[in-house]
């Protein structure tokens, strides 16, 4: 009876792990910047999309510490109160070291998924499909 159990039981785990191999890929994959652009897109939002050296060097960057060959770009979409703002870094490292000093504005949700920085309504998070 011991023996049934126990081979149960690490039949289940086996197959719990395989289960959580096999879908928490998708947790360590980041959005690319052209899904995040075509999902939002087709979600009705405006979207603008620039370069990191065009997005550091505007005079809408309220972040003056991120340097240019760190971020690779970024993508502002706007659809009436729905606002969104992803920063693509060049590793996950750049990543965290400028998400430690960002903010967004009130009422925004924020986090980071790899080299992607993000800050925006809930409703447009969603939209991304972050």
């Amino acid at each position: 009876m011991k023996r049934i159990a126990i081979i149960t039981l690490i039949v289940c785990f086996a197959a719990a792990l395989s289960v959580g191999c096999f879908s928490g890929c998708s947790l360590f994959k980041s959005i690319s910047l052209d899904e995040a652009k075509t999902n939002l897109e087709s979600a009705g939002y405006e979207v603008t999309v620039m370069s990191g050296k065009e997005y550091v060097e505007s005079d809408n960057n309220p972040y003056p510490f991120i340097m240019e060959f760190e971020l690779d770009h970024y993508l502002y979409a706007v659809k009436g109160e729905d606002v969104i703002h992803l920063y693509f870094f060049s590793t996950i490292d750049d990543a965290s070291d400028n998400y430690d000093f960002m903010t967004g504005e009130k009422g925004q949700t924020s986090g980071q998924k790899n080299e992607l920085v993000y800050f925006g309504t809930k409703q447009a998070i969603s939209d991304a499909k972050i």
